[in-house]
């Protein structure tokens, strides 16, 4: 079965409508929800997903209500989720300054080195950036 390590710009597309690669990533979505993708992801990425779909509230793209649902529903998804520990942030860090990326995003690349699994996202300059530590997935290639 295919392993991937998905950021935030991945979920955000299952529950936003009307975002580029939309149809690619509730694929992706769909296969971990029968079984036939794992799915792994720090654990940021619960605060991530929360944040974008705060700023989609204020921004009107979508209900209150609806955002709420969301991230309840989102608990039940089959998305193995990683607590960083003090070390990871820091190794994180390090990456982040190296490449000129967030501290956030440096994090998704981290795990997808350390679990040797791919790492798929919408983010433009995660997926160039990344490239050169581990295997990076634009989702319009997937």
């Amino acid at each position: 079965m295919p392993r991937y390590v998905v950021d935030a710009s991945i979920v955000a597309k299952w529950i936003l409508p009307g975002e580029p690669y939309e149809e690619k990533s509730i694929r992706l979505k769909n296969d971990s929800i029968n079984g036939v993708a794992d799915l792994h992801s720090p654990g940021i990425i619960r605060y991530e997903v929360g944040n974008l779909l705060w700023k989609a509230v204020k921004a009107n793209r979508i209900a209150d209500a609806d955002a709420r649902e969301a991230l309840s529903l989102l608990g039940s998804m089959r998305i193995a989720t990683y607590d960083l520990e003090w070390r990871d942030i820091s190794e994180s860090f390090s990456l982040a300054s190296a490449v000129d990326l967030t501290v956030y995003d440096a994090a998704y690349i981290r795990l997808s080195k350390e679990l040797r699994m791919p790492l798929i996202t919408a983010d433009d300059q995660l997926y160039e950036k990344g490239k050169p530590f581990t295997r990076t997935i634009h989702v319009r290639d997937f």
